[in-house]
């Protein structure tokens, strides 16, 4: 059987916007799972407008957005580590062309949205330059925040 993330994966990976509904509502059946848990990391959402607009028609009565975590990285580092990666993980949009793909999509879409949760004090950023423990004690220290 296909899981919803796997079927949402699927869609990413050909370049199509998945359907706002379905993911809110993957959200709220996970959130609802365990009524005992008040705290979720969200990963990689929202990554555009008409994510934002579904989460606050869909979820703002459900969830508040206490902060984004951002990993604030060049994109030529970025690029290199997807590539580096390419090598082991078998995942066929770790190359030159996705990667380009990719950081368009995330110039146009993804970056203004990160802009408007600056704006509202709500991005804790980290710094995701260095080795995999310094952004791990990184991302420590910023949810502990």
């Amino acid at each position: 059987g296909h899981t919803v993330f796997g079927m949402t994966r699927c869609l990413y990976l050909f370049g199509k916007t998945v359907i706002t509904n379905f993911i809110f509502q993957a959200m709220t059946n996970i959130m609802e799972l365990d009524s005992s848990k008040s705290s979720f990391l969200i990963d990689g959402f929202p990554r555009n407008e008409d994510n934002v607009k579904g989460w606050n028609k869909h979820m703002e009565d459900k969830a508040n957005v206490k902060f984004v975590l951002f990993f604030d990285c060049d994109l030529e580092i970025c690029k290199k580590r997807c590539l580096d990666r390419s090598q082991s993980s078998g995942r066929v949009d770790d190359n030159e062309e996705s990667l380009n793909k990719r950081i368009q999509t995330y110039l146009e879409s993804s970056k203004p949205i990160i802009d408007q949760y600056e704006k509202e004090g709500k991005v804790r950023r980290v710094d995701a330059s260095g080795s995999v423990d310094e952004v791990t004690y990184a991302v420590d220290c910023a949810i502990d925040n």
